[in-house]
């Protein structure tokens, strides 16, 4: 049984998952036979590739539509995802696979691209388009890449595999963007962010810890509040509470396993002014609490130690 979280509501599917995990990502298939309706949304962005069944999707407020073997989609972070199950049942499960990617490394890819804009002679940098997502169909590269990718997660044991996936993931992300160029990647002014929007934006996610005054933002949004809410809704999908509280969450995973530090020292760290207020946000960001992100990470990290190569 898998819980997925709809509002404030658990519902209980008989879906079955299997979770594959490395240093930048993570990877997942789902079974599901039994129909439902389900709403949720991912911490990071996701990729998905249908492998058996039948989905309707949509994605914020896009008109619904078929998710068919095949097919891929593409989902920045914080979108809201309504999925229906219409067929799935014992004899005809549904099936797909999700990879979820770092927010840091998406970041650090567009960063990539722009080096070599500039090296090319253009003048303005690019920025992926987090209001958007996209649907693949028939892309032989991403399908063999996405094939490779699921490889490693399953089948490679060796101290190489974490690098591996990292390249690889990598050249997945620049295929995914290349493909859809002009619906995910919108061009910048003069190598600075898109707008006052994407100048707070970017400050929040560096310095999360902090306790940021909307009026504050606002004026160096140079709007009203009033504006400054709307317009940040409106192009994040998320409240600015909401949004950094997501880059304290993921501030925190990277500190859960680097140093050792516990779980109290960590919230404060990232600027929650309770542990319990942490472990809830964290919670749901990441369908798990703290400790047992540690726990989890422990324990993989023991099995690489004692068992290298499989």
């Amino acid at each position: 049984m898998h819980d997925i979280v709809m509002g404030s509501e658990v519902e209980k599917l008989t879906e079955y998952r299997t979770a594959h995990y490395s240093a930048v990502s993570e990877a997942s298939t789902y079974l599901t036979n039994q129909r439902a309706n389900v709403s949720f949304r991912f911490a990071n962005p996701i990729v998905c590739r249908m492998i058996t069944g039948y989905k309707i999707m949509q994605v914020d407020q896009s008109d619904p539509f078929p998710f068919l073997p095949g097919e891929s989609i593409l989902v920045p972070s914080l979108k809201h995802l309504a999925i229906e199950f219409p067929f799935a049942d014992i004899d005809q499960p549904t099936s797909c696979m999700c990879i979820e990617i770092d927010r840091d490394k998406v970041d650090d890819i567009i960063g990539r691209i722009n080096e070599s804009r500039r090296r090319s002679g253009l003048r303005r940098d690019v920025a992926l388009n987090w209001n958007e997502f996209a649907l693949y169909r028939g892309e032989a590269t991403i399908d063999a890449q996405l094939d490779r990718l699921m490889n490693l997660y399953v089948n490679e044991h060796s101290e190489f595999r974490d690098v591996l996936i990292d390249a690889n993931l990598g050249e997945l992300v620049v295929y995914l963007l290349q493909s859809q160029a002009k619906r995910l990647l919108i061009e910048t002014r003069a190598n600075v962010p898109d707008t006052a929007l994407d100048v707070v934006a970017h400050s929040l996610a560096q310095k999360p810890e902090g306790r940021p005054d909307p009026e504050v933002l606002a004026r160096a949004a140079g709007m009203s509040t009033a504006t400054f809410f709307r317009h940040f809704r409106a192009k994040f999908g998320t409240t600015p509470a909401k949004f950094v509280n997501q880059a304290r969450v993921q501030r925190a995973r990277a500190l859960l396993v680097a140093n050792g530090a516990s779980v109290t020292e960590v919230a404060f760290e990232v600027g929650f002014q309770s542990v319990g207020h942490f472990v809830r946000v964290f919670k749901l960001a990441t369908g798990e609490t703290p400790g047992d992100y540690v726990r989890r990470n422990t324990r993989i990290g023991i099995r690489k130690n004692e068992n290298p190569v499989q």
